[in-house]
């Protein structure tokens, strides 16, 4: 018998929502935006003309809740679709000026939601935070 306090799959998953859950309370009251429009926002203000299928493989995003959430960040003049010049049946996203401004907003907010988070870890527990993760993340690639 396994006792889900201590499998580790279980309680990364409950943090991660719990995370996750918490900053979007940020972004949906401040500013109207989803968990999906979020990272679809994220993603494309740290490496513009992505397709969507590039966003669904980063956000890890299924392609019919990224679609959704593409058209309604086109729809709020936040995000622009334009034809790929290499690939002519591709289109790539970018964000739009407002996007952009957006971002910085949303940025500000998220440093300021983490530095609330991290003000109850030391340094050091910071540090050996990011360095444990990263070494999970480099096994299960």
């Amino acid at each position: 018998m396994i006792s889900l306090d201590l499998f580790l799959p279980y309680r990364m998953a409950r943090l991660s929502n719990a995370l996750s859950n918490s900053f979007a309370k940020v972004y949906a009251d401040k500013y109207g935006l989803t968990v999906p429009q979020w990272r679809v926002i994220a993603h494309l203000a740290q490496q513009s003309n992505l397709t969507a299928k590039d966003i669904c493989d980063r956000a890890e995003l299924d392609k019919s809740t990224a679609s959704r959430a593409v058209k309604q960040l086109i729809e709020k003049g936040i995000v622009v679709g334009m034809q790929d010049e290499k690939d002519k049946r591709a289109t790539v996203l970018a964000l739009t000026e407002a996007g952009e401004q957006l971002f910085f907003q949303l940025a500000n907010d998220a440093n300021n939601w983490q530095d609330a988070l991290f003000d109850k870890l030391t340094h050091e527990e910071q540090r050996t935070l990011f360095t444990i993760v990263n070494k999970l993340d480099d096994v299960t690639d």
